[in-house]
């Protein structure tokens, strides 16, 4: 999705495909997928929150529509997705058949960085996982994506079909974009529409109390940025209570772009950003409060390490041991 253009489309829909059985991933790349699970929960001895151990991405949203699962730890490996939007039985899309949990649910690769989601160098469009309404109270641990070709997208998506109940209380954690994941932004007067992470609107209150924690994008094959933020309207806004903690950027056309006058308490920290053909961080919205970039540094800009054409210090943001070069 592009600044005036929101999202509206074939995914704009509720339903979604039950999994009457499990199957397991498909391999990609020549890799073989982990064999399939059962998805058996089992109780830690404590009585505390059942664990579910999956090995496909069926048995993964099987267990996610259990609300007696507190984990769920994903085997190692590589795993197809289809794109979320998709909404086919390996589609992370993450909506209203979810909202309903009243436990909050991590779900996690068995180690970091051990679990490779791949779109296949499917067709244009991924989201390879999109939190989408009302959809809440989940953390998501150690995941990678993979050879995806992201179109007026983002390779995570959260909020933007609507009229949709807002997403709320997600955590992302240890995620990895590698530049096998594709946009269009290629130069620095390339559209910028392809991006890693997309927050948009949705129903008011808007995708509110948000976490990244070391967040890693290497956007060198065509990514337009790193975290965009984009689109609402008067009563479905964009994000807030907002927080992006370790993320690391290399190579996309921009890093961060913040582009709704509706976004609120928006704080970045610790942020490193390397070689952004354009800009490392672009401001272009009157309106927005609370926007703190604190300890963020990068080198290597195309053109300038922050931008916006209302000034070096527009109403809206503020700078706090910040280097952007």
């Amino acid at each position: 999705m592009c600044p005036g253009r929101p999202k509206c489309d074939a995914a704009c829909v509720d339903g979604w495909p039950a999994a009457s059985s499990e199957s397991s991933a498909a391999a990609v790349g020549g890799s073989t997928s982990p064999a399939p699970s059962t998805a058996e929960p089992t109780a830690p001895p404590s009585g505390g929150p059942v664990v579910a151990r999956v090995s496909s991405v069926a048995a993964l949203l099987a267990s996610l529509r259990n609300d007696r699962i507190g984990e769920i730890i994903v085997a190692n490996g590589t795993y197809h997705l289809s794109p979320s939007s998709d909404l086919a039985a390996d589609s992370l899309w993450i909506g209203a058949q979810f909202a309903s949990r009243s436990r909050p649910v991590v779900v996690r690769a068995e180690t970091t960085g051990g679990v490779i989601f791949d779109g296949g160098g499917g067709g244009k469009g991924y989201g390879g996982l999109s939190f989408e309404d009302g959809a809440h109270h989940q953390t998501w641990d150690g995941f990678v994506f993979a050879d995806m070709q992201v179109d007026l997208s983002g390779v995570i998506e959260i909020g933007g079909y609507t009229p949709r109940a807002a997403p709320h209380h997600i955590t992302l954690r240890n995620i990895t974009i590698e530049s096998s994941c594709t946009g269009s932004a290629t130069s620095r007067s390339a559209p910028a529409v392809d991006h890693a992470v997309y927050v948009a609107n949705a129903l008011d209150p808007g995708p509110h109390d948000l976490a990244f924690e070391n967040l890693t994008v290497d956007g060198g094959g065509g990514l337009a940025s790193a975290m965009h933020f984009f689109h609402s309207t008067a009563s479905a806004p964009n994000a807030s209570n907002l927080t992006v903690r370790g993320l690391r950027v290399t190579g996309t056309q921009q890093a961060i772009m913040l582009w709704d006058p509706t976004l609120r308490n928006l704080r970045f920290e610790d942020v490193r950003i390397a070689g952004a053909l354009d800009y490392a961080v672009r401001f272009e919205t009157v309106g927005a409060t609370g926007i703190v970039l604190s300890d963020v540094r990068s080198t290597g800009s195309g053109y300038a390490g922050f931008f916006s054409t209302q000034g070096r210090a527009p109403a809206g943001i503020t700078f706090t041991n910040t280097a952007l070069r």
